[in-house]
């Protein structure tokens, strides 16, 4: 028992600091990642909301969203308010009642939140195609993942791109092998994300002439 507490002791946020940093201002400091890791929460240095991916994936993201761009969301939380912040308009579906009660009542303006019930390939995992108009970034990283996947390109615009989180994850793989099939490419945003310790990936699915200009 003692030595899982002093385990545990060594994964205080202020102790991995001093392991990791030894005192000097580096990159894990400079991204808030010792922010995120304790307040439990994505934040960047300055403690704003950041979305919970890769920070490759954000640098990515940051440089190539647009105020014209339309987004929706299969989760929510801090994302909702990054991309509200920089993109014309999110709508974001949410399954948990109380999370989506939480982020609803501090969204802005140009943020729709949506709560519905979770069903294996129901209407959860369809929201989008039943919305009006289409979105220019869908983002999958609620439930049911692969089932939005394949229910996201009905709502996708021409030159609209999809973002999977956890793309790495072996149970997502019918997702990639679906996008590849419909004559997407793909790149995958590796690395850590906001106080979180292991290697995970995020990965975006393009055609040409896309929104992002990749």
């Amino acid at each position: 028992m003692k030595r899982k507490e002093s385990i545990f002791s060594l994964l205080s946020p202020a102790k991995v600091k001093a392991l990791l940093s030894f005192g000097v201002k580096g990159y894990l400091a400079e991204i808030g990642w010792f922010k995120a890791l304790s307040t439990h929460s994505p934040i960047d240095d300055n403690g704003e909301p950041i979305p919970w991916v890769t920070y490759s994936f954000i640098d990515f993201i940051s440089q190539r969203i647009k105020d014209s761009h339309t987004v929706f969301e299969f989760g929510s939380g801090n994302s909702t308010l990054y991309y509200a912040k920089r993109a014309k308009k999110v709508v974001s579906v949410e399954h948990d009642k109380a999370w989506y009660e939480k982020i609803a009542g501090s969204s802005p303006s140009n943020a729709e939140m949506i709560f519905c019930d979770l069903q294996s390939n129901g209407d959860y995992s369809r929201m989008p195609s039943s919305l009006p108009g289409k979105f220019d970034i869908i983002i999958v990283d609620g439930r049911d993942r692969v089932n939005c996947c394949y229910n996201s390109l009905s709502a996708l615009s021409e030159t609209g791109v999809v973002v999977l989180d956890d793309s790495e994850r072996l149970k997502y793989n019918d997702a990639r092998v679906f996008f590849e099939k419909e004559g997407f490419k793909e790149i995958s945003f590796s690395g850590i994300s906001p106080g979180l310790f292991y290697r995970k990936s995020t990965s975006v699915f393009y055609k040409g002439n896309n929104c992002l200009g990749i």
